[in-house]
């Protein structure tokens, strides 16, 4: 079975190498990330709903070439995901909706990273550092935007309302010198 990278399975990906089960393949966590990782898997038709097996507070199936191929892209995710793309967006989305957040400073994290993580992300752009043990993006407005067509469980955020909503204005202003001439200036 050859088994291809798609975006929705860059999501899955991303979504599980944090949240990974310790059995089979699968994520463990809150009740929202159980119904959305078992939603995915079964939209894509990684398994069927019979061999879908829920533990407590995991769920997870038993499918060992994608077991290895989700292996595979987590070992390569630097190569696999170097550019600014739907799989990149998509992988990203997927390890945000797992692991990431925004706090109440406003500051766009991803909790328990890596260097590897650091590295994607310092490559792609968005810039990353460390702080209170969180990966915190630099660039969290490029960041969300990047992946706000993909997020599904933190979609519903207000900021990514906030992003959606913000178009370039037209400012009037006047000048101080001709109190009667408009200058318009697009921000």
């Amino acid at each position: 079975m050859k088994i291809k990278l798609t975006p929705e399975l860059a999501y899955i990906i991303g979504f599980w190498r944090k949240r990974r089960a310790y059995e089979g393949l699968g994520v463990r966590g809150l009740k929202e990330h159980i119904e959305l990782f078992s939603k995915e898997v079964l939209d894509r038709q990684l398994t069927t709903s019979d061999k879908l097996l829920i533990d407590d507070k995991k769920i997870y199936f038993y499918h060992t070439a994608y077991r290895k191929f989700f292996q595979d892209i987590e070992n390569e995710q630097l190569e696999r995901f170097k550019y600014l793309n739907e799989y990149a967006a998509s992988y990203l989305a997927g390890l945000f909706d797992s692991v990431g957040g925004i706090d109440e400073k406003g500051f766009v994290f991803v909790d328990k990273a890596n260097p590897a993580d650091e590295i994607l992300l310092m490559r792609l752009g968005f810039g990353a550092r460390w702080r209170d043990g969180k990966l915190i993006i630099e660039r969290p407005k490029a960041f969300l935007t990047f992946v706000k067509n993909y997020v599904k469980l933190l979609a519903g955020h207000e900021v990514f309302g906030l992003i959606a909503g913000k178009k370039k204005k037209t400012n009037t202003k006047n000048l101080p010198h001709e109190p009667n001439l408009q200058v318009q200036t697009i921000s």
